[in-house]
């Protein structure tokens, strides 16, 4: 028998909502993907600090659900669902969603023994677990949040040796010590339930929370042997990368707001207003008089910022070798003196006369929420 409401029903296309959440904004891009070609059909950019008095019972929550709705209105949402089944790929705040890389050992009982399928697959459960155990309790101690009230919400084995020697994968190979690292996201329940909550009231349940890092990938196979530093709001992300792998991530609590701040106290403005004069310094558009009183605003600041990422690389790895070549990206990165004090800064600690090769990558598409969706299935 012939269904006939189902003959009516139109076949929606598939869409993807990029929403990129930070510290300062949240941004928003819609992507149809067809024959392997990306076309942009809407886009937002929203700040936080555009808003009045947010609800004193929970404030943070407030601010972000107002900001996000809003987002929603500016690419049309409600109209777009009409024709699209839209999938959204979520990016958070540094602070917020972290994400480590995660050394674990396994010792194998019968090192002769041929590993096969069920085994590796015993074997990459187990240490999954355990890593993302280890991933909680880092994020605990450092945040005061118990393990138990966070959430692991994406792991990837992304190394595995074998006694020593680097091994695609466990099936086919023989040995007892099993090395791994293991790159794990965690964030706090109470956050991600308020964004679930956030994207239920407008009837977004095909979700998938990612990490920026997932989608930097490419980035690494060019340049394999690096330091990544994203400077992002509130924090600067730290990504050692060694043989175009994620070795260690860390970040300290020093970003492009910080700057801001500094411009807002000394120069008795609003922290929007500052933002905006911050950014026209770094794209050349003010008169000599201003960048100067600028410049000498923002030395102490940048500083601060050098000192703390020399302190936090010499945590990541404390023999003391550097990666020479560095490579700059987000929001704050576009300020030149961060540039210049990594050419021109005092390295000593790490070896004297270095010379480092600063590459900064402030394009469109690595500023962008496409990073998120180049994460979508890594």
């Amino acid at each position: 028998m012939l269904d006939f409401p189902s003959l009516f029903k139109i076949k929606k296309e598939k869409a993807t909502l990029l929403l990129d959440i930070g510290n300062e904004a949240v941004r928003a891009q819609i992507f149809q993907e067809k024959d392997k070609k990306i076309t942009t059909l809407r886009s937002s950019l929203e700040y936080f600090d555009y808003y009045g008095t947010p609800d004193i019972r929970n404030p943070e929550r407030d601010i972000l659900e107002k900001v996000i709705l809003k987002t929603f209105r500016n690419v049309g949402l409600q109209n777009l669902r009409l024709k699209f089944d839209i999938f959204v790929l979520l990016g958070l705040p540094a602070d917020i969603l972290r994400i480590r890389v995660i050394s674990q050992n396994f010792k194998r009982g019968k090192p002769k023994k041929i590993i096969e399928e069920k085994e590796e697959k015993e074997i990459f459960q187990k240490i999954i677990d355990e890593a993302r155990k280890k991933a909680c309790r880092i994020y605990s101690e450092n945040s005061g949040i118990l393990p138990e009230d966070l959430q692991p919400v994406s792991s990837k084995i992304t190394r595995i040796k074998i006694d020593g020697y680097e091994v695609p994968a466990l099936q086919k190979y023989s040995g007892r010590n099993l090395d791994f690292k293991i790159l794990t996201a965690i964030l706090p329940k109470y956050y991600l339930k308020e964004i679930e909550d956030i994207c239920q009231t407008t009837g977004l349940y095909n979700r998938k929370i990612v990490h920026e890092v997932e989608g930097l990938a490419p980035y690494f196979q060019e340049r394999p042997d690096a330091i990544f530093l994203d400077v992002g709001g509130e924090k600067t992300q730290i990504f050692l990368v060694k043989s175009g792998k994620p070795e260690e991530i860390e970040e300290f609590e020093t970003g492009g707001k910080t700057f801001s701040r500094a411009l807002s106290e000394k120069l008795g403005l609003r922290l929007p207003e500052a933002r905006i004069l911050k950014e026209r310094y770094s794209r050349g558009e003010l008169s000599m008089e201003s960048v100067e009183r600028i410049r000498e605003i923002l030395y102490s600041v940048c500083q601060t910022w050098f000192r703390n990422l020399k302190l936090k690389l010499k945590e990541m790895n404390p023999e003391g070798f550097l990666l020479q070549t560095i490579v700059l990206f987000g929001e704050g990165s576009r300020l030149p003196e961060i540039s210049e004090i990594l050419e021109e800064g005092n390295w000593n600690d790490f070896s004297p006369n270095l010379k480092l090769n600063i590459k900064n990558l402030n394009d469109p598409q690595i500023n962008s929420p496409l990073l998120i969706y180049d994460a979508k299935s890594y």
